[in-house]
């Protein structure tokens, strides 16, 4: 009889330890998931077609990174190294907000990020759209 009691205690212990995990894995998604270092891929599908890599850094709702861009400004220099601030907001459905100014390091755009995080919560898909119109696809990972 103990051996019964015993084997179904264990058994009781390791079922709460896996609901708990799988429940904080897949729970809503809070404020605190955004924190950390990202990579994230774009490319434009509208206007003027191409491709960027931007690595940032959320931490309390904001945003910092640099951005690099197949493309070059008008004078043929390459799009790279392009910094930006913005803001990142999430909701307990897991979408997203986020927010990339240019503006204050010299060029004259933001992008809006419109985002659902996987709900492992480290990666998300998504699209966006500028400024000048330039619309594209999102996707990115936590690093």
């Amino acid at each position: 009889m103990r051996r019964i009691l015993l084997s179904s205690a264990i058994m009781s212990i390791m079922l709460c330890g896996q609901a708990y995990a799988f429940g904080e894995q897949e729970g809503a998604c809070v404020k605190r998931d955004l924190k950390g270092h990202w990579v994230s891929y774009q490319a434009e599908v509208l206007k003027n077609p191409h491709s960027g890599v931007c690595k940032f850094e959320i931490e309390n709702g904001k945003v910092e990174g640099k951005c690099d861009f197949s493309l070059t400004d008008e004078q043929g220099n390459p799009l790279t190294g392009l910094q930006f601030e913005g803001e990142a907001t999430i909701k307990d459905d897991c979408s997203a907000e986020l927010t990339m100014d240019f503006t204050k390091f010299g060029r004259p755009f933001v992008s809006t990020f419109h985002l659902q995080f996987h709900r492992n919560k480290k990666s998300f898909v998504g699209r966006w759209e500028n400024t000048f119109g330039a619309l594209g696809v999102a996707n990115g990972v936590k690093q």
